[in-house]
């Protein structure tokens, strides 16, 4: 077997593979006679049909076979060998069908791969945000805190402080018979308007709803969320019972709520806990501005890098990947549109290996584990135990796509970790508003 390539240019080759029938007759010969040992054809016993008549059965398939996996092991084995990194995939050379019994056979392929650049990141640049929480968002999360923790006062009458558990039923005898009713816990806070509906209803009362008059409201649609089993019929009517109602006493700031957020005496003061808060939000906030500041170093990167595409080769696989459904022209037009993507693409894939960055499945997981504790404590909910974030976080990656999204947010992470410590960083102090306005206007100009 021979390898030959000739290079078009600095990116695109094309390489010939040389068979002699040496290098594949062995093989071939031996599938066959592995075949003929558990063989059955009619007039033969299993394992007895002549090698003649598996040959003329089969040879013809197996040699086939054979053969492509030799040549896909070659060509893999140049690429390998040669550090290339593929743009695309090899496109086959038109030729003649292979003929296995020709004393040697050659085939060939397109190749596109990568220029060798060297990106210095020290050398770029970007405005990079350091995001401080307000006063404000901390005694929010606090509230959270108390309010999760909050005690149940009993009351006489519904006030716009009460939580109110409403148990509904469709007011059609066969169905409410035959299906179980629906809770809901409501509150005026995210409720509003089915809690203008039912404020003046007494303990155990009970009030009849449209359905249609739900549907018609996207309000009140969206506060019922009801199922389609009752929805089918907009006709009818629910029936919504005040089964409870009581008044949420917020927990006192004091040591037995701080053991019950962070653990036993982990916060001793007000103080510390609005320390502890602040910087907790602040790392939370500060994650985005991380993020922000280092796509904006790889969109100076990729517009002040040039990068030679392989654009000949990639007209051609756009042609065979679309199994000859478009046109040339069609192709590069395509290609015209995609470049800048593709170029991009390039740059995030050098970055990437130049910084040595590999995936593995644990950095994924812990990834994932960051992600949920993140948005726990959004919620006041700060004391929930390791195994129960790792079990979230693991019937969150069941998921093939969101596994996906989070694998490459891992490699974006530690691309970001290489660029943080690289690029220089031109810092600014804003609030938490402040940045959310930046944000806003980057995705407005980028929509």
């Amino acid at each position: 077997m021979n390898i030959t390539a000739t290079q078009h240019d600095d990116v695109s080759a094309l390489v010939n593979i040389n068979l002699d029938k040496a290098d594949y007759k062995e093989k071939i010969d031996k599938t066959l006679i592995n075949y003929a040992k558990t063989a059955q054809m009619p007039g033969f016993r299993k394992g007895k049909v002549p090698l003649s008549i598996v040959k003329r059965k089969y040879e013809a398939g197996v040699a086939f076979e054979e053969i492509n996996k030799i040549i896909s092991d070659a060509l893999n084995q140049y690429i390998t060998d040669n550090k290339l990194r593929l743009i695309g995939r090899p496109v086959p050379v038109p030729s003649n069908e292979l003929n296995y019994e020709a004393d040697s056979l050659q085939v060939g392929f397109e190749i596109g791969y990568e220029p060798e650049i060297e990106i210095e990141v020290e050398k770029f640049s970007a405005t990079h945000y350091v995001v401080e929480a307000s006063d404000k968002e901390v005694a929010k999360s606090i509230e959270n805190m108390q309010k999760r923790f909050a005690t149940q006062e009993a009351q006489d009458t519904i006030t716009d402080e009460s939580f109110v558990t409403l148990t509904i039923n469709k007011t059609d005898e066969e169905t409410a018979e035959n299906e179980e009713p629906l809770q809901l816990l409501i509150g005026k806070e995210k409720f509003p308007h089915i809690f203008g509906l039912i404020q003046d209803l007494k303990m155990n009362e009970k009030k009849e709803i449209s359905i249609q008059e739900i549907l018609d409201s996207e309000e009140l649609s969206k506060e019922f969320s009801l199922p389609s089993k009752i929805t089918d019929s907009p006709d009818g009517t629910i029936l919504v019972e005040v089964s409870d109602f009581h008044k949420a006493i917020p927990a006192e700031i004091n040591q037995d709520l701080f053991d019950k957020v962070y653990g036993k005496d982990v916060i001793t003061s007000e103080e510390n806990l609005k320390e502890r808060v602040k910087t907790e939000l602040d790392e939370y906030f500060q994650q985005s501005a991380d993020v922000l500041f280092v796509n904006k170093v790889i969109e100076k990167i990729v517009k002040e890098t040039e990068v030679k595409l392989p654009e000949e080769f990639l007209v051609k696989w756009l042609i065979f990947s679309k199994e000859g459904t478009i046109s040339e022209d069609n192709a590069r037009e395509i290609l015209a549109k995609e470049k800048e993507i593709i170029k991009a693409q390039i740059i995030e894939g050098m970055l990437l290996n130049s910084n040595g960055i590999q995936l593995e499945f644990e950095d994924v997981l812990q990834q994932a584990e960051l992600m949920i504790k993140n948005q726990l404590a959004m919620y006041g909910m700060h004391d929930l135990p390791e195994e129960e974030v790792r079990k979230y976080a693991v019937e969150h990656l069941k998921d093939e796509e969101r596994a996906q999204q989070m694998g490459k947010e891992v490699a974006m992470m530690k691309l970001k970790e290489a660029i943080m410590e690289k690029a220089q960083k031109e810092d600014q102090v804003v609030s938490h508003d402040e940045f959310q306005k930046i944000i806003k206007k980057e995705n407005e100009a980028n929509a």
